[in-house]
C-alpha cells in the first residue's frame, strides 16, 4: 500500500496542481473556474464526451506504451511520432496489396503490418544506438521528420485517392474494419471508439506481463538499470537495446489500428494530432508503467476532448487553456521527480 502511495503521490499532486494554476488563470480572465470542471465533467461522465476520451485515449495508450518500454532499457524513445505514421501507412498498403482476405485474416494481418511497419522503424534507430553509438534521441528525432515526410509522399502520391480533392488515400477493403463499440454494443453513440480500446487495454496488459513476469522483460530492464553489470551477467547489451527499440517503434505503429482500421478507414496527411509526442507524457505521468498508462491515457484523451467543450462553454476563454494544462502536469510531475532523485541523491552521499 505504501509504494502504491508513494508512486501516486507525485502525478496525483500534479494534476490537481495544475488544476488549481488553470482555475487561477481562469479567474483573472474573468470566467468562472467551474468552466474547466464542467468541461472535464463533460469528457468522463457523459456516454457521448466518454466516447470521445476513449476513443482519443486509445492511441495514446500505444505511444505511451512505446515509450515506457524504451525506458526500461535506458532509451529515451522520442520518435513514437514517426513510427505510428508507418505502422498506419503500412496498414494501407497491405490492405490495396491484399484486398480480398477473410475477415479475421484481415484483421490479423493489419495488425500484424502496423506493428512491423512500425517496428522495423523503431528497430533502425535501436541498429543505430547498438552498432554505432548514435544517440537514440538524436537518431528518432531524425527517422521522425524522415517518416513523416515518406508517408505524406505516399498519401500525396503513389497511394492518393484520385476521385478527390483532399490529399488522403484510398480506403482499404470493408474487411479490414473495426466495427465502433456503439455498432458492435451499442454503447457511447456515434462516438468513433471501436474495438481497437479492446486490444490497447489487452497490449497493456501483456507489456506489464512481458517486462515483470518473462526472462526477457528481466533482461531488458537489467540493461536499463546498468549496462556494465549486464555485460558482467552474460546478458547482451546491444540485442536488448534493439529490441527494445524494435517493440517500442511497433507499439507506436499499433495507433494505425485505431486510425485507419477502426476509424476513417484510409491516412489524410497530418492525421496525428502530435500522439506520438502526448505519448512521452503519458508515460511520465504513469511513471512508466503499463497499468498506470491506461489511467494517464484516459486523462490526457479528456484533456485532448476538453478544449472542444471549453471553446462551448466559455467565449474568454480558448480551447489552447487544455493544452495548458497538459503543460503545466508536465512541468509539476517533471519537478516532483526531480525534487525526489535530488533527495535521494543527498541520502546516498550522507550515508
Amino acid at each position: 500500500m505504501k509504494k502504491l502511495f508513494d508512486a501516486l503521490k507525485g502525478p496525483v499532486a500534479g494534476v490537481l496542481l495544475s488544476l488549481a494554476v488553470c482555475a487561477g488563470l481562469l479567474a483573472i480572465l474573468g470566467e468562472s473556474p467551474y468552466v474547466l470542471l464542467e468541461a472535464l465533467q463533460g469528457t468522463l461522465f457523459t456516454s457521448f464526451g466518454l466516447g470521445y476520451t476513449l476513443f482519443y485515449a486509445t492511441p495514446l495508450i500505444f505511444t505511451g506504451l512505446a515509450v515506457a518500454v524504451c525506458f526500461h532499457c535506458g532509451l529515451f524513445n522520442i520518435g513514437a511520432e514517426g513510427q505510428l505514421y508507418l505502422g498506419s501507412v503500412g496498414i494501407v498498403i497491405i490492405g490495396s496489396l491484399f484486398p480480398n482476405l477473410p475477415g479475421v485474416i484481415a484483421l490479423v494481418v493489419g495488425i500484424a503490418a502496423a506493428f512491423l511497419f512500425g517496428g522495423f522503424w523503431g528497430g533502425l534507430a535501436g541498429f543505430l544506438k547498438a552498432k554505432r553509438g548514435s544517440h537514440e534521441v538524436i537518431v528518432t528525432i531524425l527517422l521522425n521528420f524522415i517518416g513523416i515526410a515518406l508517408v505524406n509522399y505516399l498519401i500525396l502520391y503513389p497511394l492518393r485517392n484520385q476521385t478527390v480533392q483532399n490529399p488522403e488515400t484510398v480506403e482499404v477493403s470493408s474487411t479490414y474494419f473495426l466495427p465502433t463499440l456503439f455498432d458492435s454494443m451499442g454503447l457511447f453513440e456515434s462516438t468513433p471508439v471501436n474495438l481497437a480500446l479492446f486490444l490497447a487495454v489487452l497490449t497493456a496488459l501483456a507489456a506489464f506481463f512481458f517486462l515483470f513476469r518473462t526472462a526477457w522483460g528481466y533482461e531488458l530492464r537489467a540493461v536499463g538499470a546498468s549496462n556494465r553489470a549486464s555485460e558482467f551477467a552474460g546478458i547482451s547489451v546491444s540485442r536488448n537495446m534493439m529490441l527494445a527499440m524494435f517493440l517500442g517503434g511497433g507499439l507506436a505503429g499499433m495507433v494505425g489500428i485505431n486510425e485507419v482500421m477502426g476509424h476513417q478507414h484510409k491516412l489524410v496527411e497530418g492525421f496525428s494530432p502530435q500522439y506520438g509526442f502526448t505519448g512521452i507524457a503519458v508515460a511520465l505521468l504513469a511513471r512508466n508503467h503499463p497499468i498506470g498508462i491506461l489511467l494517464s491515457a484516459v486523462l490526457f484523451g479528456a484533456l485532448h476532448n476538453s478544449a472542444r467543450e471549453i471553446e462551448f462553454l466559455s467565449d474568454k476563454v480558448s480551447k489552447e487553456l487544455s493544452l495548458v494544462l497538459q503543460a503545466l502536469i508536465i512541468a509539476f510531475v517533471a519537478s516532483h521527480y526531480l525534487f525526489e532523485n535530488t533527495l535521494k541523491r543527498r541520502k546516498k552521499e550522507t550515508t
